[in-house]
């Protein structure tokens, strides 16, 4: 059996490895890590769902969509490089519109 770091545990982290182990999983500690593991992605999900929900001061009746923009966008959303991808969706003439349209293209697994 290998040794499992507890770098940043959070008490709730114990509370987590104990329910499981006395659940009977013998791997509680390495289950209660992997579910600590970064998920870049997911990160830039909630960056990109921020800015669609974000007001804009004045709507246009008839957006455009930036189809470049939104395609390039979900390109760094999948890349894991959620500070891209705010910046270019907010560089286009409808953000919020933009940002909507870059969801069809991003890679959920």
């Amino acid at each position: 059996m290998h040794t499992i770091r507890r770098d940043g545990w959070t008490a709730a982290d114990y509370d987590s490895q104990q329910i499981l182990h006395e659940l009977g999983h013998r791997d509680a500690a390495a289950r209660v890590t992997r579910a600590r593991r970064p998920r870049p992605v997911r990160r830039a999900w909630r960056a990109l769902r921020t800015r669609l929900h974000r007001p804009t001061a004045a709507a246009t009746p008839a957006a455009v969509i930036d189809w470049a923009a939104a395609r390039a966008a979900a390109d760094a959303v999948n890349r894991g490089d959620g500070e891209a991808a705010g910046r270019i969706i907010q560089a286009t003439a409808d953000p919020h519109t933009t940002a909507f349209a870059a969801f069809r293209f991003i890679d959920v697994h």
